[in-house]
C-alpha cells in the first residue's frame, strides 16, 4: 500500500515536472519555502534565542538563497541546520534554479530556431515545401531583380520577403541554403518555417492569405512516385482554397507544377484564385523531342529561362505603336528582338508569335521580345535600314522536316509517355525509337497505354537490358541510331544515384562508340545541376529537368503571362524555334551584318534570333550568339546556324 502510494506520488510529480519550465520553477519554489519552515521551526525550537517564530523562517530563507550568513549564528544548533540549508541552498536555489533556466532558454532558441512561431508580412513570395526545385526558385527570384522589382509594384508592396515552408527547419537545411546561394544570401529577406500546407495552422503560420504569391514545386523523388505527388498538390491546394475561403479574402496568386497534364482541369477548378500550371513532365518531354531534332537547342532555352547571364523574354505595352505593321518594329529596337505579341482575348491571352510582316499592334497587346535586359526593349528609333521586308506566303511543307530518325532511349521514367506523345506530334516526321530499361517491358506498354493513348502510328520497341552493363549496351548497337537520350530514372532514392547511373552508362557508351564518330547526337538528362560540370568539353548535350522547371515557377510568378510564350514556343504546331543552314536564307559564304540577316530571314518569313557557330574563331567548338549587335559581321560557314523563330501550321 506504502508503495503504491510512493509511486502515485512520484507519476503525480512527474506529470507536473514536464510541463515544462514553470511548473519546474513551481516546485523548487516549494521545495525552498518547505526547507525554510523546516529550518526555522527547528531553529526556533532548538534556540531560545529565537522569539519570534517567522523571524525563524526568514532566518532560514536567508540560510538558503545566500551563503554569506553562514559565519553569523551562534550555537551547536543554529552552525548545524545552518550549514545544511546553505548546502540546500547550492543544490536548489542556484543548481536547480540555473539548470531550469538554462533549459528553458535552450527550448525556447530551439523552437525559434525550428521555424514554429508564426510571421507577419504583407506581400511576400511562399514556397510551399522543400524539393529539389526550391534551391533554384529562391535563387532564381534572387537573380531577378528588374522583374522583381516590376512584381512588387505591381504587389504594392517595396522589398523582397522570400518565405520557405519546410516539413522541418534544421541548422543543415539552413547551412544548404545558405551554401547554395552564396553571395545571394540575405537573413533578412529569407524566411524558414516548419509545417504542412495539408494543416491549416501551419498555413497561418506562413501568413499565407497576406502572401503576393505562392509557388507550390513538385518533386522528383516523392514517396509514391508521380502519381502520389500530384494527388498531395491536388490536396495541398483544396487545403488552401478551404482556408481561404473561410477568411472570406480573395486567394494569392498559385503557381504549381502537375506530372499528369490531364489533371490541370481539375486542379485549376480546385483553387478560386488566380492559378496557373506548369505541366513538368510535358514541357521536359517537349524540350527533349525538339533537343532530338535540332542538336543545341538546350543551349537557347538555358539562356532563355536564365537571368544569370545572357538574353531572357520579357514583355511591355507600346501604346505608342498601335496601328503600326510588325514588319517596323525590327527597325525600331536595335538592342531587342521583338518575337510578336500577346493580346488579350476576353478572359484568355492569346500568342501571336511570329506574326505576318503586315500584323497591326492593336491596344493592350504586349510586345514579346528577346532581349539583354528590361531597358533594352525602349525604342532606339528608325533605323537606316528601314523597315524589314514583307514576306511571301510560305507553306511549310513536311517535306521540309519529312524522313525517318532512329532514338535509342536509355532509362525509363514517367515522363516517357509524353515523350511519345511530342515524337507522335510532328506529324511530318517518322520516329523509330527504342527504349532500354530494367523495367519490365510489359509493365512499361501498360503505363504507355494508360498515360499516352494509341501510340500505333510510332515504332516503339521495349528492350529489357541493364545498358550499364558493357556487354548490353554493346548488343545494342547505338551507333546505328542518330539519336541517344538518357532518361534519369525517378525508381531510385535521390537524383545523387539516378545520376550516377547516367553517368556510367554515358561514359561506357563513349568507349563504346567510334572515336570520330559523328553520329549519334546525345542528350543527357540530369536531376541534380552539380554534375553538369562532369560534361563540360564533353560531346553531348545536357538538360537538367529540375532546373528548368524551377526557372519556369520562378518567371510565371513574377509575370503570369510568360506561360503563354513558354506554351506556344513549346508545342509541336505554330511558333517554334529552329536551327537553319545559312543557305537556307542565301547568306551561305559570304560575310553578312546581323541587321543583313534579319532582313533575309524575314523575307522568308522567320525572325531571326541568333547565330550559332559550331566552330568559332576561338576554338570553341559551339557557341550561341543570341541577339547580337546588329554591326557585327558573320562570315557564316556550312557548319554555322541561324537561330530561328518559324512558324508551322
Amino acid at each position: 500500500m506504502i508503495r503504491r502510494l510512493l509511486h502515485r506520488f512520484t507519476f503525480g510529480l512527474e506529470r507536473f515536472i514536464v510541463r515544462g519550465a514553470l511548473h519546474q520553477l513551481l516546485f523548487i519554489a516549494a521545495l525552498i519555502v518547505l526547507v525554510s519552515i523546516v529550518s526555522g521551526t527547528v531553529v526556533f525550537l532548538a534556540a531560545p534565542d529565537f522569539g519570534d517564530y517567522h523571524e525563524s523562517i526568514w532566518w532560514g530563507f536567508l540560510r538558503l538563497t545566500d551563503p554569506g550568513y553562514l559565519g553569523d549564528d551562534k550555537g551547536v544548533v543554529a552552525r548545524t541546520v545552518s550549514t545544511i540549508v546553505t548546502i540546500l541552498g547550492y543544490v536548489l536555489f542556484m543548481g536547480a534554479l540555473i539548470a531550469i533556466m538554462t533549459q528553458g532558454l535552450g527550448r525556447l532558441m530551439r523552437r525559434l530556431e525550428s521555424g514554429v512561431s508564426p510571421i507577419t508580412l504583407t506581400g511576400h513570395i511562399l514556397i510551399l515545401g522543400w524539393t529539389n526545385r526550391t534551391l533554384t526558385i529562391v535563387k532564381e527570384l534572387l537573380l531577378s531583380e528588374g522583374r522583381v522589382q516590376r512584381f512588387l509594384h505591381r504587389m504594392h508592396t517595396n522589398r523582397l520577403k522570400v518565405v520557405i515552408m519546410a516539413e522541418e527547419v534544421s541548422a543543415d537545411l539552413v547551412m544548404e541554403l545558405k551554401a547554395s546561394l552564396g553571395e545571394l544570401w540575405d537573413p533578412s529577406t529569407l524566411i524558414l518555417r516548419s509545417g504542412s500546407p495539408l494543416h491549416k495552422e501551419h498555413l497561418s503560420r506562413v501568413d499565407f492569405m497576406n502572401a503576393a504569391a505562392i509557388i507550390l514545386p513538385a518533386d522528383d523523388f516523392s514517396e509514391g512516385g508521380a502519381e502520389t505527388l500530384d494527388a498531395r498538390i491536388v490536396k495541398t491546394i483544396l487545403s488552401l482554397a478551404n482556408t481561404g475561403d473561410r477568411q472570406g479574402s480573395p486567394l494569392p496568386i498559385l503557381t504549381t507544377e502537375l506530372f499528369d497534364s490531364r489533371k490541370m482541369g481539375i486542379t485549376r477548378s480546385a483553387y478560386s484564385g488566380d492559378i496557373e500550371i506548369i505541366p513538368g513532365s510535358t514541357v521536359i518531354s517537349r524540350l527533349i523531342a525538339q533537343n532530338v531534332r535540332h542538336s543545341g537547342l538546350s543551349n537557347v532555352y538555358a539562356e532563355l529561362l536564365t537571368h544569370s547571364s545572357g538574353n531572357e523574354i520579357y514583355m511591355r505595352e507600346f501604346p505608342e505603336l498601335v496601328g503600326r505593321p510588325f514588319r517596323e518594329l525590327a527597325a525600331r529596337f536595335q538592342r531587342a528582338i521583338p518575337l510578336g505579341v500577346i493580346r488579350p482575348d476576353g478572359d484568355r491571352i492569346t500568342p501571336c508569335l511570329n506574326p505576318a510582316s503586315d500584323f497591326e499592334i492593336r491596344g493592350k497587346d504586349r510586345l514579346v521580345f528577346v532581349a539583354e535586359n528590361y531597358d533594352a526593349i525602349a525604342p532606339d528609333g528608325v533605323s537606316e535600314d528601314g523597315d524589314l521586308p514583307v514576306a511571301a506566303p510560305i507553306d511549310r511543307k513536311a517535306s521540309e522536316r519529312s524522313g525517318s530518325r532512329r532514338v535509342l532511349v536509355l532509362g525509363w521514367n514517367h515522363k516517357l509517355p509524353s515523350l511519345l506523345t511530342e515524337f507522335l506530334s510532328y506529324t511530318g516526321e517518322k520516329f523509330v525509337v527504342t527504349v532500354v530499361s530494367r523495367v519490365p517491358a510489359e509493365e512499361r506498354r501498360i503505363f504507355n497505354e494508360r498515360f499516352a493513348g494509341d501510340l500505333s502510328r510510332i515504332d516503339v520497341e521495349h528492350v529489357e537490358a541493364d545498358f550499364t552493363a558493357p556487354h548490353d549496351l554493346q548488343g545494342l548497337h547505338p551507333e546505328n541510331y542518330d539519336n541517344v537520350v538518357f532518361l534519369s530514372s525517378d525508381r531510385l532514392d535521390s537524383g545523387e544515384e539516378s545520376d550516377a547511373r547516367t553517368i556510367l552508362s554515358y561514359l561506357l557508351l563513349r568507349t563504346i562508340l567510334p572515336p570520330d564518330a559523328g553520329t549519334p547526337e546525345i542528350l543527357i538528362e540530369l536531376v541534380d545541376p552539380d554534375n553538369h560540370a562532369l560534361f563540360a568539353n564533353r560531346p553531348g548535350e545536357v538538360l537538367i529537368s529540375p532546373v528548368i522547371i524551377s526557372h519556369m515557377l520562378a518567371h510565371v510568378t513574377l509575370r503570369r503571362d510568360l506561360w503563354t510564350v513558354f506554351e506556344e514556343l513549346f508545342t509541336a504546331n505554330g511558333a517554334e524555334i529552329y536551327f537553319r543552314p545559312p543557305s537556307y536564307y542565301r547568306a551561305e559564304d559570304r560575310a553578312l551584318l546581323f541587321s543583313e540577316i534579319q532582313r533575309l530571314v524575314a523575307a522568308q518569313g522567320d525572325i531571326a534570333l541568333g547565330v550559332y557557330t559550331r566552330r568559332g574563331q576561338d576554338g570553341a567548338l559551339e557557341r550561341l550568339h543570341l541577339n547580337p549587335a546588329r554591326d557585327t559581321e558573320w562570315p557564316l560557314s556550312d557548319n554555322d546556324e541561324i537561330v530561328v523563330l518559324t512558324t508551322y501550321t
